[in-house]
């Protein structure tokens, strides 16, 4: 089996949007996966998929929004990854020193496709960085991301489609949870 990782973007934020996680968890096994675990309260979903080598991540993907939709009646957008795509990302962070001081400040934008020329203009931001690879984008938030200009909405614009962010930290916990599905 493959071990699969859901990400579901902007849910159960300030009160909106609410996907309670045992829902989240019923709507992927219905699709016949198994080993289903949720970790935090935010749209993060691992799981051991059906179909074993022959996996399909966009049609988990569209299988996940369709079971949202149907069972909460919300609109989510959803990215699929792979345990070994989740390595691949983890091995490819350029911003080593971030990951290890500020790991909340550092986040990674899973996006479904892979995003090409990507255009943001830096001087805007005050210390943020940000480094494109893939399907993905690396970003530092030193000052908090809260306060922060460059925000989902501006990282969307550029990217060209809408992605989801999760701090480093998050990352590392549901590349474990995945590591004990593979």
């Amino acid at each position: 089996m493959t071990a699969a990782l859901a990400l579901l973007r902007g849910v159960n934020v300030g009160g909106r949007r609410k996907v309670p996680m045992a829902d989240l968890r019923a709507i992927v096994e219905s699709f016949g996966h198994s080993e289903v675990a949720t970790l935090l309260n935010s749209g993060n979903v691992v799981f051991a998929a059906s179909g074993g080598a022959e996996f399909d991540a966009a049609a988990a993907a569209a299988d996940i929004t369709a079971g949202v939709r149907g069972r909460l009646g919300l609109e989510v957008d959803v990215v699929v990854r792979t345990a070994a795509q989740v390595d691949a990302v983890v091995a490819a962070n350029p911003f080593v020193e971030a990951a290890r001081t500020d790991p909340s400040h550092l986040v990674v934008v899973f996006y479904s496709d892979p995003v090409r020329d990507a255009v943001l203009d830096m001087s805007r931001h005050g210390s943020e960085q940000v480094a494109w690879d893939g399907a993905q984008a690396y970003v530092t938030y030193p000052e908090g991301i809260g306060r922060s200009t460059l925000t989902a909405d501006a990282l969307d614009r550029a990217a060209g489609q809408p992605g989801t962010g999760r701090n480093w930290r998050t990352v590392l916990a549901l590349q474990e949870l995945l590591l004990a599905r593979a």
